[in-house]
């Protein structure tokens, strides 16, 4: 039994095997021009464009109901900079202002934007530029309403980041986006309840036998 398989074995195990995310990948590359972390360019080779995410809180190109790709934060700084008709709150425009009258050398880090809140769209998720080099980045947080520089660190690790995301996917809490995909998979859905209390002491027994433990399930 295998209690913590990562992001991609996962969705793999799943039914998604085939890598149509590389063109995807090389033309973020491009329009970006960075390198991109292998954790990241491992996972979505998959992911770019997977029905499973397309209410997710990953970017993955086509979601619902419009296209949502990866961009440098510095980017949205300057259309935003360069839109001043457009309405901000007092923290966010504030910051705007200041960095208006600076040359973009002298910005804050920049950052990756790879995802945002997509129930709410609060704020987004991204990686350092300076640790785009690294295999398996952190990735940090930024509120909507908070000064442009106001970046915390949510994650230690993108694939503890990418994990959660699958794993808020196939729970179906605020979507049933992941039980439309895989449906199609020929997969189905089960109510989910408290093995422990539910499952009778004689399964329970079998289970323990086949070395299966409940208290390490996700």
């Amino acid at each position: 039994m295998k209690y913590n398989l990562p992001a991609l074995e996962t969705i793999k195990q799943l039914g998604y095997v085939q890598p149509a995310g590389r063109e995807w990948l090389e033309k973020v590359k491009g329009e970006n021009q960075i390198l991109l972390p292998k954790i990241y360019c491992d996972f979505m080779e998959y992911a770019a464009g997977c029905p499973l995410f397309a209410t997710s809180d990953l970017w993955v190109g086509e979601m619902a109901p419009h296209l949502r790709s990866p961009q440098m934060y510095h980017d949205l700084l300057q259309e935003a900079i360069s839109s001043p008709e457009r309405q901000h709150s007092k923290n966010y425009g504030q910051s705007l202002a200041r960095l208006s009258q600076l040359p973009r050398e002298l910005w804050p880090a920049d950052y990756l934007l790879i995802g945002s809140d997509y129930v709410s769209d609060m704020g987004n998720f991204g990686i350092r530029k300076m640790d785009l080099s690294q295999d398996d980045p952190p990735v940090y947080w930024r509120n909507a309403g908070d000064d442009c520089s106001k970046w915390r660190r949510e994650y230690k690790r993108l694939s503890g980041f990418l994990a959660r995301v699958l794993a808020d996917c196939l729970s179906c809490n605020d979507y049933d986006t992941a039980k439309s995909a895989l449906a199609k998979k020929g997969w189905r859905y089960e109510e989910s309840f408290d093995a422990e209390k539910a499952v009778p002491a004689a399964s329970k027994a079998v289970l323990r036998k086949q070395g299966i433990s409940f208290f390490r399930l996700k």
